[in-house]
């Protein structure tokens, strides 16, 4: 039986309860435990995803077609001009993927503002990028 409903879905209630999200939509997988739902903001568009226990999110901008990853968005919130060459073990559980939302949703929001958008989505590519280049060897081609 997939518990998704009754244990991600509780943990992400502020978007909706504190932060002025609507919850668009929700998917829960026959098959494992995955589990999908949408929140949108005036401005943001926020999908937290469960896929195989690894829960995660990605956030765009509302009307833009371009999702950037929770672990692209924390490193964007903190100001990183490089992909870090020594890679930290991610957390993947819901709490933690949550409090980082709770904690920076108003830095997120900022990096998606009109006049913010297109300089954090040119930052994004060059951090996914050297992700790419970092976990596997990757060179980008001239």
């Amino acid at each position: 039986m997939n518990d998704f409903l009754a244990t991600v879905k509780p943990t992400f209630a502020f978007l909706t309860q504190q932060a002025d999200y609507e919850l668009l939509h929700e998917e829960v997988a026959d098959s494992f435990d995955n589990g999908m739902l949408i929140y949108q903001s005036a401005a943001l568009r926020i999908a937290v995803i469960r896929d195989r226990g690894e829960v995660r999110c990605d956030a765009r901008a509302r009307g833009d077609y371009r999702d950037i990853d929770d672990e692209i968005l924390r490193l964007l919130v903190d100001g990183a001009r490089h992909y870090p060459r020594a890679a930290s073990a991610a957390d993947f559980r819901a709490a933690t993927v949550a409090g980082f939302l709770r904690e920076r949703l108003a830095d997120i929001e900022q990096l998606f503002a009109p006049q913010a958008l297109a300089a954090t989505h040119v930052m994004a590519d060059q951090l996914r990028h050297e992700r790419g280049e970092t976990l596997f060897g990757r060179k980008r081609k001239a």
